[in-house]
């Protein structure tokens, strides 16, 4: 079966050899049944354990697919037993999916990251080679924690190999060997090689065309044809059995054996694990003795070892297929009695699920358990495979109601939004409540958002209202978290808003958590001085979360306006970020408290609400949330001016994007327009904002349209195109009801003198001046005098600008200085002060080059030479010439973090982190940790104190 496999058996031997090195591999075999996929892993496995890698194996059973992490358990239990060192977090999390511990549900890639912990601590010994069959029917949590592993491994001494009959859509991202038939001159040896007498050629060639050189069709026509049919004396049957008739020649091989042999098979195929203990008492049951498996091993169908193997998933399947319903629930309810081991309870369940011919409320009952002790593990999916079953089984309408919603609960966590919708549009509504109907209304909202229909971020926020108001008063907790949802996919739909209004949402709010009119209840910023949580009028005073107060900080801001918001903003971050917020409240939540700290200018609030954002997500293992915080803390340090910051963590981003199985394709629109603009590098540019912004209106994501507009709006500034400028910059704010943009507004003030349009400008400046006095600071202040100065008269301007670029001094928005040197400068240079305008002008230019600011560097320069000194370019590239990624861990490593805390941290194993960090010693010619740091600071150091230098000069 092996014979002209060249392509595949290269690539297989190329992976051991990784393996064996200290290196990685993964691949995928993916092709049809009896293509030879199992000959191939087989083949591998042999090979790597003859190299001296140890190697696990385990096949996929596809009555066990609703079994979470039942295939992961499988596959690490040779090494569950001894202490391994893994972090705290990701050893409760492995315990608790594996079922050796109880706690909180793990988030699904925590999981993973234990796995390849676990194993990379293994490989340190002895490299490891796992090997997967017939992936398609392992369970989908287990499958996701393999392409998890498989997508993370670097340098780790792990290989992984997975086999898989057609597509597999949960192993995306994995590399791809096909395996297709045998060439016709060694589909004719193997069909040689079975057959006892003579083969014609011209049968021999009919064989061949008809299987498409399938090496199991080969075998079992050569050893189930006559000998006159293969001598070409008889004809051939029509059609010959192959492909789909494959399993239909199972089938007919299996009616032909006596009836108890039948039973006994049928027996075997519906125990996903082919227990013999389970197989024995079940076929006793049913008066089958012992000597039953005989004539189905003597015709090769199965082998009987330490369990029951069947010789292919088609015998298998052709068992079950082809037995009678009344026959498959007879034999469920044989091993539901058999079944007795308290660690097979829901296999249990299941049997007896499957031995009901109606509804039964009692095995509804046991199933409802059996997915409440799923979910508990962190296996959503299994979780809504055993409710929807338990709804069917339902006889009431109320209760088969119930468990489709909560069914839809779990498939919306699992990550299957398409099965969560169909689930919800089986659930009679009226059979449900008011809480019922806000349930199924927040996995809508959720399910619409992850399917990224036309429209769905538009209509979300509306669905999310509903919700609120479905739970009402009665049900406080969920309405809270209902409308947190409603504000913060709000934020994301923007100006493209559809069938509600922020009014509606403040409206809600305060007829259901009980916040006072005007934003004074319980004491708020310039109240009583005492924090009472919303509602709690009616239900006895308690102090206000963050959450409540990001609630109330929204309704005021919605109502009245921003100026009288400042304080409540300020108080829900502070009150947030701090340590009486847990964990799990924080990652609810905390998306509202970015926007709401960056609108106030507040950059290290902001910078703190996006820090323990980071910290939360990576503990949790919760990945989702850590990419959408690295895009925002990109966002942050882009604004700041630290590109080489928001390099380091885009890299992040990208690798926990990898880590998630997330395409380019998919997530091109959110690919940091802003960055892009700043840097202006590439003749196309233009057209990827473009493109961002069209894709972003069309999921009526109004927030990245926004950023992709404010791209726009830096890239015609740094162009001196003005009047462009203008025009984005008063599209943005004239939409921006609430002041979430503000810091456009000194953008327009710029860009509306620039282009002529004074009184634009003074009513900008108007709005910029009421807002940033409200809030104060630093950044804000300094960003008012820039503009002031822009506005005023000569004889004002210059301690304007001085002014500005004092305040600015003293934050850390890099950008914003460069650009007040960089005004200053030009309008020095058009007063014909050349030698001042030179030492402003420079500044700006040093800065700009230093920061990566092509365009505005550009601008800068071309203001230089206009002053009549020569520019020489310089090269703003990476200082240290480490990677992205190298940066990262020497980062982290010269701080002091470990091996294993660096691993946990940037999603990847200890080993990987190792092979960085000698890469990086040799770059920087550096031996330790100790000579790391102070090395890797001199490097980074260099070009920043030329920046300094030049702004000191100023």
């Amino acid at each position: 079966m092996l014979r002209g496999r060249v392509e595949e058996r290269a690539r297989l031997e190329g992976l051991v050899a990784s393996v064996r090195d200290g290196l990685s591999g993964v691949l995928l075999l993916q092709g049809d049944a009896g293509i030879g996929k199992t000959a191939l892993l087989e083949h591998t496995a042999e090979a790597a354990a003859g190299a001296g890698v140890q190697v696990v194996r385990i096949a996929g059973v596809e009555s066990e697919s609703g079994f979470a992490f039942a295939a992961l358990h499988r596959l690490l239990l040779p090494f569950l037993g001894a202490p391994r060192g893994l972090p705290p977090a990701q050893e409760q999390a492995m315990r608790v999916a594996c079922g050796l511990a109880d706690g909180p549900a793990p988030d699904r890639f925590l999981v993973g990251l234990a796995t390849l912990t676990l194993l990379a601590e293994v490989a340190t010994t002895r490299p490891v080679l796992c090997c997967v069959d017939d992936a398609q029917w392992i369970d989908a949590e287990s499958l996701g924690v393999l392409a998890f592993v498989g997508r993370r491994l670097h340098a780790d001494g792990i290989g992984l190999l997975l086999a898989v009959r057609g597509r597999c859509d949960g192993l995306a991202g994995i590399p791809v060997q096909p395996v297709a038939g045998l060439d016709e001159p060694h589909a004719l040896e193997l069909l040689r090689s079975t057959v006892a007498g003579t083969l014609d050629a011209r049968v021999g060639a009919r064989i061949v065309a008809a299987t498409g050189g399938n090496p199991l069709a080969l075998t079992d026509l050569g050893q189930e044809l006559t000998s006159a049919q293969l001598a070409g004396g008889v004809s051939l049957p029509e059609p010959l059995p192959v492909g789909g008739r494959l399993e239909e020649h199972y089938l007919r091989q299996v009616a032909a054996l006596p009836k108890p042999t039948g039973t006994w098979l049928l027996l075997a195929a519906a125990e996903p694990a082919g227990d013999l203990d389970y197989l024995r008492d079940a076929a006793a049951r049913l008066g089958i003795g012992p000597d039953a498996t005989g004539p189905a091993e003597a015709a090769r169908l199965v082998a009987v070892r330490a369990a029951v193997e069947f010789r292919h998933p088609l015998v298998r399947s052709a068992v079950y297929g082809g037995a009678t319903s009344v026959a498959r629930r007879q034999a469920h309810a044989a091993l539901a009695e058999a079944t007795s081991r308290p660690a097979d309870a829901d296999r249990r369940a299941w049997h007896l699920a499957a031995a009901c011919a109606g509804t039964d409320a009692d095995v509804a009952a046991e199933l409802e358990r059996v997915a409440d002790h799923a979910g508990a593990r962190g296996g959503y999916a299994a979780r809504a495979t055993y409710l929807a079953r338990a709804a069917e089984l339902t006889p009431e309408a109320s209760g088969r109601s119930e468990r489709r919603l909560a069914a839809a609960e779990a498939a919306f966590l699992a990550g299957a939004p398409l099965q969560a919708q169909a689930l919800l549009d089986s659930v009679e509504e009226s059979a449900t409540d008011d809480v019922g109907r806000g349930r199924a209304l927040v996995v809508r909202a959720g399910a619409l958002l992850t399917l990224g229909a036309e429209g769905a971020f538009a209509r979300a926020p509306a669905l999310a209202l509903r919700a609120a108001s479905a739970f009402g008063p009665d049900s406080p907790e969920r309405a809270r978290d209902a409308l947190l949802k409603a504000v913060e996919y709000t934020n994301g739909a923007e100006g493209l808003l559809l069938d509600i209004t922020h009014a509606d949402i403040a409206r809600v709010i305060r007829e259901i958590l009980g916040v006072a009119a005007g934003g004074d209840a319980g004491g708020a910023p310039g109240g009583t001085g005492t924090d009472a949580a919303p509602g709690a009028g009616t239900g006895g005073a308690r102090l206000a979360t963050g959450p409540d107060l990001l609630l109330r900080a929204f309704d005021v801001l919605a109502l009245d306006g921003y100026v009288a918001a400042v304080p409540h903003l300020r108080r829900a971050c502070e009150v947030l970020v701090s340590p009486s917020t847990s964990d799990e409240d924080y990652l609810h939540s905390y998306l509202s408290a970015v926007w709401m700290s960056m609108m106030i200018w507040d950059e290290p609030l902001h910078t703190a609400v996006i820090r323990r954002a980071v910290e939360v997500s990576r503990r949790a293992g919760a990945l989702w949330q850590l990419d959408t915080v690295l895009y925002c803390a990109v966002m942050h340090e882009t604004n700041l001016g630290d590109f080489a910051a928001a390099d380091t963590l885009m890299a992040d981003g990208n690798q926990v994007r990898a880590a998630m199985g997330a395409t380019d394709e998919v997530w091109a629109i959110y690919r940091h327009p802003e960055l892009l603009a700043w840097r202006a590098d590439g003749d196309d540019l233009t057209n990827v904002l473009d493109d961002s912004m069209r894709a972003a209106t069309w999921l009526g994501n109004g927030a990245v349209e926004s950023i992709a507009r404010i791209g726009r709006v830096i890239l015609a500034l740094g162009g001196g195109d003005y009047a462009w400028a203008r025009t984005e910059a008063h599209h943005l704010i004239a939409s921006d009801t609430r002041g979430v943009h503000s810091r456009v507004l000194p953008n327009l003030v710029e860009a509306a003198v620039r282009s002529g349009d004074r009184v634009l400008a003074t009513a900008t400046l108007r709005t910029l001046s009421e807002r940033a006095t409200a809030v104060g600071g630093s950044w804000a202040l300094g960003l008012l005098a820039r503009c002031q100065a822009v506005l005023a008269p000569d004889d004002r301007a210059e301690p304007l600008y001085r002014q500005a670029i004092a305040l600015l001094c003293a934050s850390r928005a890099r950008t914003d200085l460069a650009r007040a040197h960089l005004l200053y400068g030009e309008w020095l240079r058009r007063r014909r002060r050349r030698r001042d305008a030179r030492d402003q002008l420079r500044a700006a230019l040093v800065m700009f080059e230093e920061i990566g600011a092509a365009g505005f560097a550009a601008r800068a320069a071309q203001e230089l030479a206009a002053t009549g000194e020569t520019c020489r370019p310089r090269n703003a590239g990476t200082a240290t010439g480490l990677t992205v990624q190298e940066l990262a861990v020497s980062r982290l490593a010269a701080a002091g973090a470990t091996n294993t805390e660096i691993a946990a941290q940037l999603f990847i194993s200890a080993n990987t982190v190792d092979y960085h960090l000698r890469k990086v010693f040799r770059k920087l010619g550096v031996t330790s940790r100790r000579q790391l740091g102070p090395v890797l600071a001199a490097e980074l150091g260099r070009h920043a104190d030329d920046a300094g230098d030049a702004a000191g000069r100023a």
